[in-house]
């Protein structure tokens, strides 16, 4: 964790001694009285907070926040088939640490309906979002939903593409690199399920504006292809002066 996420900026917090907040302060960051760590409020600006110990492990923390910073997300909207929930935790925390705009969960033809049911999606995947960019040194949480199908999850998206990127090992053509972003050119890059794309649904991807695309011949989990792909098309984002980084 390289920042605490609050929920709004306030002058001074004071959390108890069996807050796992608390404990993180003092049995990982073994903080000091007197030291300042770095603090952020949920999409809004970064700060400093003082730390003082209370009451036998409790902590008091005085804050003083910058300036609100520009969003640092990337214009991408990650459409990923539902896939085990263990997973499903993986692809949010990692693909909030990469500061993707959007990730945009739905239910596939090849997929476990079930899956849909699991508790991570009542209030663990908040959670997941906060850790994946507390550890990205950011304030700025992408949006995460879950819908019913591919369709609905391209209707629900708020960016408007102007290149939309599909991962298939099977009938691609071409190889993911040779898709040449432009700076902050808006996409979007669906990754299917554990178990791949039906043909209803590969059909649907080539009706919409899809091009399927590999990243070599190795089968690689969902979690794995999310970092992958979305490192293969970010360069033009974090090269681009259209964008404000840390």
């Amino acid at each position: 964790m390289n920042l605490f996420l609050l929920e709004e900026a306030v002058d001074e917090i004071e959390w108890p001694a069996q807050d796992e907040r608390s404990v993180h302060l003092k049995k990982v960051l073994q903080a000091k009285d007197g030291e300042r760590l770095d603090f952020g409020v949920i999409n809004g600006p970064r700060g400093k907070g003082l730390i003082e110990w209370i009451n036998c492990g409790a902590v008091k923390i005085s804050f003083e926040w910058n300036a609100p910073h520009l969003s640092d997300l990337l214009p991408i909207s990650l459409l990923v088939g539902l896939s085990r929930p263990q997973t499903c935790r993986k692809v949010i925390e990692q693909a909030a640490s990469l500061g993707v705009a959007e990730i945009i969960f739905f239910h596939t033809d090849k997929g476990e309906s079930s899956y849909g049911e699991s508790s991570l999606w009542h209030n663990e995947w908040q959670r997941l979002l906060i850790k994946g960019t507390e550890q990205a040194f950011s304030c700025h949480l992408p949006r995460c939903i879950k819908v019913d199908g591919l369709e609905q999850a391209r209707a629900a998206s708020r960016i408007v593409p102007k290149v939309a990127l599909a991962l298939d090992i099977y009938e691609a053509a071409e190889c993911i690199s040779t898709f040449k972003q432009k700076e902050n050119e808006p996409a979007h890059l669906a990754i299917g399920p554990e178990r791949g794309w039906s043909h209803q649904e590969r059909d649907c991807l080539r009706v919409n504006g899809f091009s399927l695309c590999h990243m070599g011949q190795r089968v690689l989990r969902v979690e794995t292809a999310v970092v992958a792909a979305v490192g293969a098309i970010s360069p033009a984002y974090w090269a681009g002066k259209g964008w404000s980084g840390r």
